[in-house]
This record gives structure tokens, sequence and C-alpha cells, in this order.
């Protein structure tokens, strides 16, 4: 006997699933006379079938509860340290792909790129193996991840559909921008999904969604939209990550940030940051944090560091290339190299008395002025260009 809506072919009577538009989904179902579940399991629901993986599961009389995820449920757990480092960049889909091997998971990496020439992915006591995939859509290098119904990770957004086949509205809440629906195609009704109805006010796109079996038996499939024509966050993530940024703010500009060096001088520069993806500003007049016998000129369009010394106030910490003057101990008298011409003024005459081939002299010595030399010696303490 088939149900409407299973896990490995038992009922579920009770519970809720929620795909989100980022991340993996998640479900707590109650099943109906089924055994104790582990591994890997099916979910259907009509004509959606999602692969996915018990968490944990447990009896209850003639029922088990379980909280299933998507994929093979390993984004959930920790993984060691791995650190990555190539002059010629390390290429994001390595970084995802060494992740996803430590935790028994499967990515596409749909669009790779690489992020630089070096990265560290660190294991706190409170870091999971998904912190990489929200690391490098914080770093700006994808927009999105989520698990498809295949139980593989993607690292793009949700693909972008129209809901085609019919459906109805059975009920709307504006106030909490979501929508119930009735229909008999939930394989069309993933996040991403736009669709129009003569009951409904203008097009909407879903931002995740939401089944619901209550335990009087009834089912509920909820859409959750946008709250506006511009939003385009995550409905279920979207608050709890607007509570962690707001107390991670101070923190926010703790880090070194790679800028384009503009308008440079022997105290300050201007400079755009390289990753426009991180939410950076150009700055204006940035100090040079150079140390106390030296200043320079860093050279226009190189690359510098810029810090933000007690959280915001920005400070240029380093600069590549080769500075365009350097002057030493607050000077600014030019200094002389290895391989220098020299010039020397002596006096026209020069009166002598002395001994010349063992015979007495006395006289005068007219002497060209001024010489001309090159220095060929000098000390290795200070070396320059």
């Amino acid at each position: 006997m088939s149900f409407f809506s299973a896990v490995n072919g038992y009922q579920i009577v009770c519970g809720s699933l929620v795909i989100p538009l980022v991340g993996v989904w998640t479900a707590d179902l109650t099943l109906a006379n089924a055994p104790t579940l582990s591994g890997k399991v099916s979910v259907t629901i009509g004509n959606l079938t999602l692969a996915g993986t018990v968490y944990r599961s447990e009896q209850y009389g003639n029922q088990v509860k379980c909280r299933l995820v998507g994929g093979a449920g390993g984004w959930r757990s920790s993984i060691p340290v791995q650190g990555y480092g190539s002059s010629n960049g390390i290429m994001m889909s390595t970084v995802l792909n060494d992740a996803a091997a430590a935790c028994g998971e499967t990515v596409n990496v749909a669009n790779d790129q690489s992020i630089g020439n070096g990265y560290a992915r660190v294991s706190f006591d409170t870091s999971v193996a998904s912190d990489v995939l929200w690391h490098m859509i914080d770093l700006g290098f994808m927009p999105a991840w989520y698990v498809d119904v295949n139980g593989t990770t993607q690292n793009v957004a949700w693909p972008s559909s129209t809901v085609g086949t019919p459906f109805l509205p059975t009920s709307q809440h504006p106030d909490q921008g979501m929508i119930e629906i009735a229909t008999e195609d939930y394989a069309s009704w993933l996040p991403g999904c736009s669709f129009s109805h003569p009951l409904l006010s203008g097009t909407y796109t879903s931002s995740g969604v939401h089944y619901v079996w209550d335990e009087g038996g009834k089912f509920r499939f909820e859409v959750l939209t946008q709250t506006s024509p511009t939003d385009s966050g995550d409905r279920v993530l979207g608050p709890i990550q607007q509570v962690i940024q707001k107390e991670t703010a101070p923190m926010r500009l703790m880090g070194k940030y790679r800028y384009t060096i503009s308008n440079p001088s022997t105290s300050t520069i201007d400079c755009s940051p390289k990753n426009t993806k991180l939410g950076l500003p150009s700055l204006q007049n940035v100090p040079l944090m150079s140390d106390s016998i030296s200043t320079y000129t860093p050279p226009n369009g190189g690359d510098c560091i810029i810090e933000f010394l007690d959280g915001y106030i920005p400070v240029c910490s380093w600069t590549a290339g080769t500075a365009t003057v350097c002057n030493l101990l607050g000077g600014s008298n030019p200094v002389a190299r290895l391989g220098d011409q020299t010039m020397s003024f002596l006096p026209p005459s020069l009166p002598l008395d002395g001994t010349v081939s063992g015979s007495p002299f006395a006289g005068t010595v007219t002497i060209p002025t001024p010489i001309s030399g090159v220095i060929t010696q000098g000390s290795q303490e200070v070396n320059s260009l």
C-alpha cells in the first residue's frame, strides 16, 4: 500500500518539513507502524521525492519520531582543519570538494573560480562542515547553496521556474508573507519558483516551502513569499541571520582587506576594494602606517592591505610594489647609492711643501675642479635599488 506522504514507505502522520531558499532541508516527522530508522531515506510527498538521511530516530508506542536532513547529513558534522596555498590560485571547487569528501557529502560546483592564493578551513568547538559553504557566500564567491531533491549540494541559487500546473490558493497571510496552496504537483513548487493566480495580486516568488501534517490529520502546504518585490532573502534563515549579524556587527571589520591604491602620497592614499562583493566602501585619505624611521610613496594602482582600528577607523598597513619615493629619518635630501656619479670640489690651486721622488719640492699644484667619479664601495647595513 502506498501513501500520499511517506518515509521509506512508512506513512507520515504528523510533523513538518521545510525546504529553505538557502541551505539544507530538514524534517521532524512522526511515522505510523515504522521501525527505528537510520541511514539514507527517501521522503515522498505526492509527486515529490527527496533524498535525505536520518539525523535521529526513536520509537514511541507504535510510532517512530525522527528528524531527517537533506543529502547525507554530513554538513552538520565537524571536519578537520585544512590549509591551502598556491601561487597559481586556489579554486573554489578544491575547497568545497575537500569539505564534502570529509563529511560524506556530494557537491556540484556549477560556477567555479579562484578564491585567491590561500585559504584556511578552520575547526573550532562549534564549527561544522557547512561553515565552508556559508563562508564562500560571505566572501562573495557564490550567491547561495542548497541540497537538491537527489541529495546533491549545489553552490548556486535554486533555479528560477514558473509553476504551470493547476493550483488553488486556499489562504493568504500577507502579514506572514505566506500563501497556502492546494496542488497535485508538489515537484514544481521548489524554492525559486514564481506563480500567479486570479485570486492573488501580482506574481509571487517562493522563498521557501513548508509542509505541515497536524495531529488532527490535516495536511497543509505553505509557500513563503518575498516580503517585497526587491526582497531576495531567505524567509526561513533570514530572521536568524539578522540577529547574528546584529550581534557580530562590532567585529565585522576586524579583518584585513585587499584594496587598490589611487592618489598616493607619503602620508595617505585613496583606495577601492578589490572584492566588491564584500560590501566594503572606497576610502579616501587613509593614513599610511609606515614605521618610525621612514616614509614612502606607494605606487599608484598597486595593491594594499586595509585594516580598521577599533573596528571602524581605516588605516593602510601594507603596500605591494616598489615605492616611488622613500624618505629616511624624516629627511628630504637625496641619498647616494653604489654606482652613482659623484662630483668633488677642490681648491683650484694647492700649495705643496715636501718630497717628490726623494727630492725636496716646494710649489703650487693646479687642480681641475670639479672632479667626477663613481661610488664603488658602500656599507651592507642599508641596501636600495
